[in-house]
């Protein structure tokens, strides 16, 4: 092994890279050798168990291997559909996709597939319909005992194949570099590979049991770790100074009583939570949990009025410009002439952000909102004594302290700022750390955010405003999707606006439907002639943001995209929402989407177009069209699904890890939060046994998190 090899060095190095192909991973977010073998399959597709054709009995789950003899486009009773022919030399049977005409180009004649599903009688043949299938080496044809291959995230140009063969390359040079930190004797409790083992296992494994295994040690490390980071990271806060003491509420209430509606009882008593924090003279850090519509910008404006009141600043953290935009003008519509309110984002001009600065330095502006611009470090604030932060998830852990730390280093003379009544210190020394309110409209089951914000008290708003209209939802199959147009056409025809929701980018091995070919085929079939956009998480910020602009200006009437309008968007005129392969999302995510629409004064639709391929399934979609309280949604999905999905910033980006696929359950997290304090607790001890894992905590989430411990 070569000196000054890292796992920090870039993949493009790697043989079977180069720049080309390092391009097409960096849309996946990996540039590194440590983020390529932190590229986790998400699931392993069971070819072990082949069964030649001519044994093949309809009504069975199988799997078997054949050379393409064909491909041929068919109609049927169930729509158009791509019927693939494989032969194994015993007999033949047919690959078939129901209105996925984009997969046809995926087989190419005398190629081998290997395909699992169930078997079916129709047609005078053999079928399996929609199977999990994968392209596979010729020497494939004809084994008794196939692979378990494990199956990733990909983007355009590249193929789950192409990700091991990299993979494979990266562990054979840079294995020796890769070690292990979880401490034996935990491994033993809980029977954990060592962690160079896990690596391989889950890349290559022996069998579904080996990578399953391999998925637990991975996820508790990760796990460990994070939670190591958020209990350290709350001792670094407890031992600074106090908070900001606000001892006046009069001008806040003032606020209250001039809105044209009631607050409701979940919004009085999450006011009456944080108005005991802010006067309490200990930094609050508190979580606001709230569904789509629950009234969240109402408290966070109750808080950032309180703040001006006492003589401190507010920022307000925010993901998108145009959410910045949002929040900037309901708070200027809110807050009318009782406070100054600034914007600030990437696309601010030079002039206009000097005067910004400057007068937000000299104490002269009381709230600045923004986006990760207000991170930056020529923003200095004269007296920042509260930070909201909206879609907490959108954020790691580094960028919620990390505005703090800006507030402490530039404190001039704290609690004498441009405020009416002047605010004071909580005391501790002249250390004063900023109050902060984190707010998510992504439901998390109570047990699972007290894991996930161990560093965070919550409140949750589980009270809607009454007259809320809830979205009518549709479930839809495949064959039934001209409906869900018709209504998109009829409803863009009196000027209204939809949104269409794919699961992936580009099409792929997973034969998912993709934006940009349902974009295409929109434009040329069902919506041919309407101005239909396009938006996903692999174009540029400053492009994504061009779009949302333009349809919420209305020049785009129907905006295709993948979940990046998850959250945030508020575009009263957008109506109707059609969720492409709806069963591939979990129901948390199915609500968040559908709470894009509903937001103005028309009825709004939800069409889920699907075809599950399990009774649960059905069940799950069911639900949906029934179910419209989000936690209630976020508790089955736990129940059913683990909270796997709730973790890793490619799908749900709560914590700044990368688990998003590790299958891991809620025993696991609680047993990991368990040995992370039994571990801090050796640590005042003096122990020095978990030095590795300290070291590697420092890594993932920055000298930040470990400051608090040297102050």
């Amino acid at each position: 092994m070569k000196s000054g090899m890292t796992l920090d060095d870039e993949i493009r190095y790697l043989k079977g890279v180069g720049p080309a192909r390092a391009q097409r991973f960096a849309a996946l977010s990996v540039h590194t050798v440590r983020d390529l073998l932190e590229h986790y399959p998400f699931r392993v597709d069971d070819y072990s168990k082949l069964r030649p054709i001519q044994e093949v009995v309809p009504g069975e789950d199988v799997t078997v291997s054949g050379r393409v003899l064909g491909v041929s486009r068919i109609h049927s009773m169930r729509g158009p559909a791509v019927r693939v022919e494989i032969s194994d030399g015993t007999g033949a049977l047919y690959l078939i996709f129901y209105h996925m005409p984009y997969v046809a180009s995926s087989f190419k004649r005398g190629s081998v597939v290997m395909a699992s599903g169930k078997a079916a009688w129709r047609r005078g043949s053999v079928e399996i319909a929609h199977p999990v299938w994968q392209i596979v080496p010729d020497k494939a044809l004809g084994i008794r005992k196939g692979p378990v291959l494990p199956v990733y995230h990909l983007t355009q140009g590249l193929t789950s194949s192409a990700v091991r063969q990299v993979v494979k390359t990266a562990l054979e040079k840079y294995g020796p570099l890769i070690k292990g930190v979880l401490p034996e004797e935990i491994r033993n409790r809980y029977n954990l590979m060592p962690e160079p083992d896990a690596l391989c296992q889950i890349h290559f494994p022996e069998s579904v049991e080996a990578w399953q295994a391999a998925r637990r040690t991975l996820a508790f490390r990760e796990i460990l770790l994070f939670q190591l980071a958020l209990l350290l990271m709350r001792q670094g806060l407890k031992e600074d100074g106090g908070g900001p003491r606000f001892g006046a509420f009069t001008r806040a209430q003032e606020f209250l009583s001039r809105l044209p509606f009631s607050l409701t009882k979940a919004q009085e008593r999450v006011i009456g939570e944080i108005s005991r924090d802010l006067s309490g003279g200990r930094a609050m850090n508190r979580l606001l949990q709230g569904d789509v519509g629950s009234g969240k910008t109402v408290v966070a404006a109750y808080c950032l009025m309180a703040a001006a009141e006492n003589g401190f600043q507010g920022a307000f953290l925010v993901p998108t410009e145009v959410l910045a935009q949002q929040h900037y003008r309901n708070l200027k519509r809110l807050l009318d002439s009782m406070a100054t309110v600034e914007i600030l984002t990437g696309s601010t001009k030079p002039k206009e952000r000097c005067d910004i600065l400057g007068r937000l330095e000299r104490g002269e502006v009381n709230i600045l909102l923004g986006t990760h611009a207000l991170l930056e470090p020529g923003v200095r604030w004269k007296n920042l004594g509260l930070v909201v932060t909206d879609e907490q998830h959108r954020f790691g852990v580094r960028q919620r302290i990390s505005i703090q730390e800006k507030a402490q280093l530039g404190q001039g003379n704290h609690g004498q700022g441009g405020g009416r009544s002047g605010g004071q210190s909580g005391g501790q020394g002249n250390r004063l750390v900023p109050h902060v309110l984190v707010m998510s409209a992504t439901p998390i089951p109570r047990s699972l955010a007290l894991t996930l914000y161990g560093d965070l008290d919550i409140s949750i708003i589980d009270e809607l405003p009454p007259g809320r209209k809830r979205v009518k939802t549709v479930a839809l199959h495949p064959s039934e999707r001209r409906h869900a147009y018709d209504e998109v056409r009829r409803r863009v025809g009196r000027g209204e606006q939809a949104y269409v929701v794919c699961p992936v980018i580009e099409e792929g091995e997973s034969g998912r439907v993709s934006a940009v070919k349902t974009r295409e085929e929109l434009r040329k079939g069902y919506l041919r002639g309407l101005s239909v956009g396009l938006v996903h998480g692999g174009v540029s910020s400053r492009e994504k943001e061009s779009v949302m602009e333009d349809f919420v200006a209305g020049k785009i009437e129907v905006l295709v995209s993948t979940t990046v309008i998850e959250v945030g968007v508020d575009v009263p005129n957008a109506t109707v929402m059609v969720i492409e392969d709806a069963d591939s999302f979990g129901l948390a995510t199915l609500h968040q989407l559908r709470g894009r629409v509903g937001r103005g004064a028309e009825e709004s639709i939800c069409f889920l177009v699907a075809s599950p391929r399990s009774k649960r399934a059905y069940e799950r979609l069911s639900v949906m069209c029934t179910t419209y309280d989000g936690l209630k949604l976020a508790e089955l999905d736990l129940a059913e699904r683990g909270p796997g999905q709730f973790f890793g910033t490619r799908q749900h980006g709560l914590p700044d890890i990368n688990i998003a696929d590790l299958g891991i359950d809620v025993e696991l997290i609680a047993r990991a939060r368990e040995e992370a304090e039994a571990l801090v607790g050796k640590l005042s001890e003096g122990g020095s046994e978990i030095s590795g894992l300290l070291a590697e905590v420092k890594r993932k989430y920055g000298h930040v998190v470990l400051a608090g411990r040297s102050r």
